[in-house]
């Protein structure tokens, strides 16, 4: 799989992207979940993670989420409705972002 190089504290730190779970907005920050459950905190901004992750199954679910679909364990249902992931825990899903997530997630798994 890709691997893709994440600039921590340390230096740079080269992960999978299929190991992504989920990359988490906080102010100028990203909060990058793995799947063996670390966690990186990263100064760069979400976007630069979207442009980055976009060709490897990714989609932007909210303002401040960014997730990996092949991770996606369900849908639940709601205004925009939530997600849980591999990890069990829930991403919420913006109104707007809704019916793109919902077709992304049924192409997958077809």
């Amino acid at each position: 799989s890709a691997k893709i190089a994440v600039p921590t504290f340390e230096g740079l730190q080269m992960v999978n992207a299929n190991e992504i779970v989920k990359c988490i907005a906080d102010e100028s920050y990203t909060h990058i979940t793995l799947t063996d459950g670390s966690k990186l905190v990263v100064s760069r901004i979400l976007k630069e993670f979207e442009d980055l992750l976009s060709e490897f199954n990714f989609l932007r679910i909210h303002n401040s989420s960014l997730i990996n679909l092949a991770h996606v364990k369900k849908y639940i249902k709601g205004d925009g409705g939530y997600v849980i992931m591999c990890d069990d825990e829930t991403v919420e899903v913006s109104r707007r972002k809704k019916n793109e997530l919902l077709s992304r997630l049924t192409l997958v798994h077809l």
